[in-house]
């Protein structure tokens, strides 16, 4: 289900031109292995786990270029609008050389929009808690010159109802429903990609997203925060120069520059939000990162792929509340990956085989002004990662594949310093190294009334010092090294269609995700998570009607538990959704209106972090093309 590798477990999510799903993690359900965990409605952050690990242990990259980094944490994936995405391509463990961080979880690659015909439009989402969204967009293409913008905005009052337990989790005597406060939003966006052929043989891209939001930070429903605000502000620029060349030996060169600058700004005057008293800070993030990579094929069986990479990030925190000078800190970080791929047919036996080393150094200079005793200054770490697999495909309808590879995930400055709100610092931390295997047999076929596509893969990993967050008070977390843990599990994936009229697509997982050392269930990671989605069309109707269709999906997410000890349960849950559209006018103008939580469960991710419950929404949306 991927192009990019034969051998990975990897799967593709379009996102362009769909009139009903209007909302990255309602999109993510579709890949096998993936569990979206949010701390809320629209404009909260949410991230993804793959596998059973945890959010920081995926790698997130905007093309090939890596924008989560060990010094972040997990990544918000609410910062990059839905408007810039072509699609996405999940590949869970091992992953493919050529976008190889060294992530223990796998790599969420978003591909960015891009379009090769000139056009205009807009599109306008409404829905219920006051959200909506809006965009405008235009693209031009020529012999040498294609581009494609966006701009638009988003906001909402969030106000929704939500359970109160009053914190007494285990006593629903005092439980009353009350609606969340300062939990609403406001953000603009603007995205823009460029190619320019430089030759017959080469191109060039530039890519721009930007985003500011703000929004409230709503605390724990129990004790809910009524004035804390953040503002956010993410700026990312790249440039990627890719020359490909036919002939006898056939290669591709790529030179890639990227700049990505993150800054996030809170207001906490009361001192709503955690432990540490009132605050008022300003922290920065300035990161640089440079790649090129190579690949060639020297003799008809034979690929070789060499990459090399530098990343130099900056984090600058202040305080403007405190007289004391806040931890300031860089990581430089360089790697090289070399990767050979063997691969041909022998009669009607497919062959792939894959091995790759990668080899990172990194260095950490921690600028702290601790209370008592030294800075702890720099250090540095070499990091060797390695990944081997092979696919055959002995039909062409049938194929089998396996892998092996190796992890590593550091700290995150979060994870060592906190966060001055939810988070406690613990500078104690080691880092975190994996050792993977999975393997799967996926079969495909199409007639020319039925086509369908079906795997079933299994997967083990070990993890060495895992790091899992502790509840340390009823507001506040703590990053802490457990020894080990180890993941296993069976993913099944289906998807198919019967001509153009009816579409399947399904997922179930079922994950063991256990503490080693004491047996039980790794916290906030249920055993079970499946998907399912129908899709009916009606295909052209009429020169006014190009297509009416609608869908049903059912969600389900198994038990989990808060705490690792397996005291506090978060509860499974089935969430129902339903939608239907219509595109008119030759594909020009479409309709669509979808309903969430059919049945009003509600539930939650995080303990304390009320989901909002059933919901209504929206979508207008206009082009016209040339």
């Amino acid at each position: 289900t991927n192009s990019l590798d034969a051998t990975a477990a990897g799967s593709e999510v379009l996102v362009r031109d769909r009139i009903i799903a209007q909302t990255t993690d309602q999109l993510l359900l579709e890949s096998a292995g993936t569990r979206v965990v949010s701390e809320g409605a629209a404009g909260s952050p949410f991230c993804v786990r793959l596998r059973g690990v945890a959010c920081d242990q995926v790698a997130v990259m905007l093309g090939d270029v890596p924008i989560s980094s060990p010094d972040t944490g997990s990544f918000d994936l609410s910062l990059v609008p839905l408007e810039a995405i072509e699609g996405f391509e999940v590949f869970r463990g091992g992953t493919p050389a050529w976008l190889n961080e060294g992530a223990i979880g796998g790599v969420l690659r978003l591909r960015p929009r891009v379009y090769e015909e000139t056009e205009v439009g807009a599109r306008l989402t409404g829905g219920s808690f006051g959200d909506w969204r809006a965009n405008v967009f235009g693209a031009a293409a020529s012999d040498k010159i294609s581009f494609f913008g966006t701009a638009g905005g988003a906001g909402a009052r969030n106000d929704y109802p939500y359970l109160d337990d009053n914190a007494t989790l285990f006593d629903p005597s005092d439980d009353v429903e009350r609606r969340r406060q300062n939990a609403d939003f406001l953000e603009g966006f603007g995205f823009s990609n460029m190619r320019i052929e430089t030759s017959e043989s080469s191109h060039l891209n530039l890519v721009f997203l930007g985003l500011g939001r703000e929004r409230g930070e709503p605390g724990l429903g129990a004790t809910p925060a009524l004035q804390a605000r953040t503002k956010t502000t993410r700026l990312i620029g790249s440039a990627s120069w890719l020359h490909e060349k036919d002939g006898n030996h056939p290669y591709r060169l790529q030179v890639m520059a990227n700049y990505d600058y993150g800054r996030n700004r809170l207001s906490d005057a009361l001192g709503e939000l955690g432990r540490g008293g009132p605050r008022r800070t300003d922290d920065q993030t300035h990161t640089v990162f440079g790649r090129v990579a190579a690949s060639v094929l020297a003799v008809p069986w034979l690929e070789v792929t060499t990459i090399g990479t530098a990343r130099y990030q900056a984090y600058d925190p202040k305080n403007e509340l405190s007289s004391a000078r806040e931890p300031a800190s860089d990581r430089l970080t360089a790697a090289g990956t070399l990767e050979t791929r063997l691969f041909g047919d022998i009669g009607k036996l497919g062959l792939e085989l894959r091995s790759s080393v990668r080899l990172a150094w990194t260095r950490i200079a921690i600028r702290e002004i601790p209370l008592v005793g030294e800075s702890p200054g720099e250090s540095s770490k070499l990091l060797p990662t390695f990944r081997v697999a092979g696919a055959i495909s002995p039909v062409e309808w049938l194929a089998f594949r396996g892998s092996i590879s190796s992890g590593f995930k550091l700290p995150s400055l979060l994870q060592l310093f906190g966060n001055r709100t939810n988070v406690e610092g613990n500078p104690d931390l080691v880092q975190e190294r994996s050792l993977a295997y999975d393997g799967a047999v996926t079969l495909r076929g199409h007639t020319k009334r039925v086509s369908g596509y079906a795997s079933v893969g299994a997967f083990l990993t070990h993890l060495d010092d895992a790091i899992r967050f502790r509840r340390t008070s009823a507001s506040t977390f703590k990053a802490e090294n457990i020894g080990g843990a180890r993941n296993r599990g069976v993913e099944v994936e289906l998807r198919g269609g019967v001509t153009q009229h009816f579409l399947l697509q399904s997922e179930v997982t079922w994950t063991q995700a256990i503490d080693k050392a004491n047996g039980n269930q790794l916290p906030v990671q249920p055993e079970w998570v499946a998907y399912v989605q129908p899709e009916v069309h009606s295909g052209t109707l009429s020169k006014r009607v190009s297509d009416v269709f609608g869908f049903f999906q059912l969600a389900y997410v198994g038990k989990a538990y808060e705490d690792p000890a397996n005291l506090i349960e978060i509860s499974a849950r089935t969430v129902l959704a339903a939608g239907v559209g219509a595109l008119l006018f030759e594909g020009r103008l479409g309709l669509g209106v979808r309903v969430d939580d059919l049945i009003d469960v509600r539930g939650q991710d995080l303990v304390g972090y009320p989901l909002p419950g059933r919901r209504y929404s929206g979508r207008v949306s206009y082009r016209h093309a040339w």
